[in-house]
């Protein structure tokens, strides 16, 4: 199934676009945040071919899909607008979340959007290091001072990133962000900040000239403060006069506050917050090595690595380095090699297939797919994650080793670490990857037995389906509505079209009725009423779907009289749609009847010559 098709169906399962408040997207997962978790069809998500795993983690829920995220992103909201940028929507969802788990969500959504050139500037930072290191380039040299600017200029300028994900997150205007990042990195405070002290304004009030490059909770509380200074002038001041006053009286109070007050104390929160991290990690250096190395995995699970990114952040911003993340770099690579690991041991063919390529993409930086489509599956696997990353940060730890610019860890950045204690990265290495291979070998009888056990559920669980499900015979299916017939093929979406979803048959309503095509069982009725599905007495499983995309209406102009469970008759009404309506809402209201489980029947056999029936003529017979 081709993106196109999976991303509609995974806007469907998630309850439709009415139950999506936000959608933002990290590396390798889409994040949703719902109204209602009721209405979402996990398992029928888990199906999909690009999902590895849901979870619901910090008040997300959460779709692992791994490298093609982007895609699939891009694909709903093209189809979506509303939903890009996390634009927020009425938020009916009264569910109460922790104070940690909103400042999560916050960090989480600030932080991610301005991650591609932060990766992409850092692995050019990590290539710049090793050219330094190897003697290829002095520091002082045209080429390197070019390549620096490159590596360096997202870093350097990192809160105007932070204003325009933060002023969306926050719901005020972005451009009002950038010039209270403007005001921060102006040259006067940025020089200043090289000579030290402060620019006296009025009798007992100055400025701290402080150099705010590369800094996290400054841009980030301003915004935060800006969007209810703003948005208040905005609601209150008229319309005619709101387009000068607004801006005008915004900047003249938040730039002064925002210079004198908030930006200093995000300045030196995150500088604290950096030195008491590195004050509890030169506790026990090789304790909290081992700690942060053998939990990484956890942290990913549950969704706030990306709470870690800031402190990550900080470190670099005061130190110019970050231990946590060559300790995290260890984990990395125990996670693609338990991917390894389990790929030379399993005789499974599609597990073989899923670590192969979950390896490749963990030695490539995302861990995602060998995490939730490997890891999680075997104890033993987590076991050797663990160790093997936890003993490996232990040693990246003790010899004080990290990374020199904020990189997405991988094979591909390894020259990031080059510097100060980059022996501990060489010697964390190899020790990650043995470690983790020697424990899933020492479980290999543990991993055999547990894909036996599995192989012997799913052949059961398909010998009963075939039994149960479906009694040999032949079926007909009659016309769910009177009009005239056209062809599936016909039908204006690719989805039904192609067969993708089964075979079966389109019906030009005259009336607006829909009638059972068998004698049957209602399996299910969409919240929205336009589609109703129904299992014939011999097992056979037949979707109606009224009209091209008419779940945007949300359940207008339908009309069902059976629920799920009741029985129903051949030839008995079970819905009404308002054709006109839905018409004049500009949606396609053609009938669509398709047969599910298509790929479990012997043979179908469809007659669309008739042109014109009616809900007593047989349209297609089913062998099974």
């Amino acid at each position: 199934m081709k993106i196109e098709e999976q991303s509609h169906h995974l806007i469907d399962d998630v309850g439709g676009l009415s139950n999506i408040q936000t959608l933002t997207h990290c590396v390798t997962r889409l994040r949703f945040v719902l109204k209602d978790k009721s209405k979402v069809k996990k398992a029928e998500i888990e199906q999909l071919d690009d999902v590895i795993d849901v979870q619901e983690s910090a008040g997300q829920f959460q779709v692992i899909i791994g490298p093609k995220v982007d895609k699939y992103y891009q694909k709903i909201v093209s189809d979506n607008p509303s939903l890009e940028s996390g634009n927020d929507k009425t938020d009916t969802n009264k569910e109460k979340r922790s104070v940690f788990t909103k400042i999560i969500e916050t960090m989480s959504a600030i932080l991610i959007p301005s991650l591609p050139p932060i990766i992409g500037g850092g692995m050019v930072k990590g290539f710049l290091y090793m050219f330094w290191q190897f003697g290829w380039l002095s520091m002082d040299s045209p080429t390197f001072i070019f390549i620096n600017i490159i590596s360096d200029c997202m870093f350097y300028f990192y809160p105007f990133l932070l204003a325009v994900s933060a002023a969306r997150k926050f719901k005020t205007n972005d451009y009002m962000a950038l010039a209270l990042a403007g005001a921060m990195m102006y040259p006067n405070i940025i020089q200043g900040a090289a000579k030290g002290g402060s620019l006296h304004i009025w009798k007992f009030l100055s400025i701290p000239l402080i150099d705010y490059s590369s800094s996290v909770i400054p841009i980030i509380l301003s915004v935060w403060l800006m969007g209810y200074i703003f948005n208040y002038f905005q609601d209150h001041i008229p319309d005619l006069l709101s387009t000068i006053f607004t801006p005008l009286l915004t900047l003249i109070i938040m730039v002064p506050i925002e210079l004198i007050f908030v930006a200093p104390l995000g300045f030196y929160l995150g500088d604290y917050i950096a030195k008491g991290m590195q004050f509890l990690l030169n506790l026990s250096p090789i304790l909290s090595g081992f700690v942060i190395g053998a939990t990484r995995p956890f942290l990913v699970l549950t969704g706030t690595h990306h709470a870690m990114r800031a402190i990550v952040q900080q470190q670099i911003s005061t130190y110019g380095k970050t231990t946590i993340g060559a300790m995290n770099y260890m984990s990395v690579f125990a996670q693609a090699t338990a991917a390894l690991g389990i790929f030379l041991i399993t005789k499974n063919k599609k597990m073989k297939q899923l670590s192969f390529s979950s390896m490749i993409s963990g030695y490539l930086g995302v861990t995602e797919p060998a995490l939730y489509g490997v890891i999680t599956k075997y104890k033993v696997a987590m076991l050797a994650t663990m160790l093997g990353g936890g003993i490996a940060g232990a040693i990246t730890s003790h010899f004080g080793s990290a990374e020199y610019g904020m990189v997405m860890s991988s094979i591909l950045t390894i020259p990031a670490t080059m510097g100060k204690g980059f022996i501990g990265i060489v010697i964390g290495i190899p020790v990650a990857i043995l470690v983790t291979l020697a424990v899933i070998f020492a479980g290999k009888k543990y991993i055999i037995e547990q894909d036996e056990k599995e192989a012997k559920t799913n052949h059961e669980d398909n010998v009963s389906k075939n039994n149960i499900k479906l009694i040999s015979g032949t079926l007909n299916l009659y016309s769910p509505a009177k009009g005239s017939i056209v062809p599936l093929s016909r039908v204006n979406d690719k989805t039904f079209a192609s067969g993708l979803l089964g075979k079966g048959i389109a019906v030009k309503s005259t009336d607006g009725n829909i009638y059972s095509p068998i004698n049957g069982t209602v399996v299910s009725v969409f919240p929205t009423n336009h589609a109703i599905g129904l299992r014939s007495d011999q097992g056979v499983e037949i979707l109606i779907h009224i009209g091209i995309n008419t779940v945007n209406l949300k359940g207008k102009y339908f009309n069902t009289s059976v629920s799920e469970g009741d029985r129903v008759s051949q030839g008995q009404k079970i819905m009404e749609f308002d054709q006109s309506n839905i018409q004049k809402e500009g949606y396609d209201d053609i009938v669509i009847m398709i047969i599910t489980n298509s790929d479990q029947v012997s043979k179908i056999q469809i007659d669309d010559q008739v042109k014109k029936i009616k809900e007593n003529n047989k349209l297609i017979t089913v062998n099974i």
